[in-house]
């Protein structure tokens, strides 16, 4: 058996954090933070131990948005050696969905993937196997 996919969830929005929670629990272990300014905290921590394959990243949340908080982290990795390549896999969630605020959060992020929300979970499944992070069948 595989080891399950260390997620941090990201959302200001209690219900989808608990929703994309749910949907992950047959292949993900997850933590789960409020704001960006928590997941920007919560990935420093990650960097020493075994760290995060994905971030899912809503984008509009108080204190700090999902495009600074992404921003940060690529910043921190980029401090630490970690090539674009080789830095964790951020999966921008927005309500949004415009061509232009697609395009924005991929570039703003630097992000694998974008989820329009509601996520619903075979669009997650899809896009978590279309990464090479999950098997097709889960």
């Amino acid at each position: 058996m595989t080891q399950p996919l260390r997620c941090l969830v990201v959302d200001d929005d209690e219900l989808s954090r608990e929703m994309l929670v749910a949907m992950l629990a047959d292949c993900a272990v997850c933590d789960v933070v409020c704001n960006g300014k928590e997941a920007v905290e919560r990935f420093a921590k990650s960097l020493t131990s075994i760290g995060y394959d994905v971030i899912f990243l809503d984008i509009l949340m108080p204190e700090m948005d999902g495009h600074e908080a992404s921003r940060i982290i690529r910043q921190m990795e980029q401090e630490r050696g970690i090539s674009p390549d080789r830095g964790v896999n951020i999966v921008v969630l927005t309500s949004l969905n415009t061509p232009d605020d697609i395009i924005q959060s991929y570039m703003s992020a630097q992000s694998a993937a974008h989820l329009i929300k509601p996520v619903k979970p075979e669009k997650l499944k899809k896009t978590l196997h279309r990464m090479g992070l999950i098997p097709e069948e889960v």
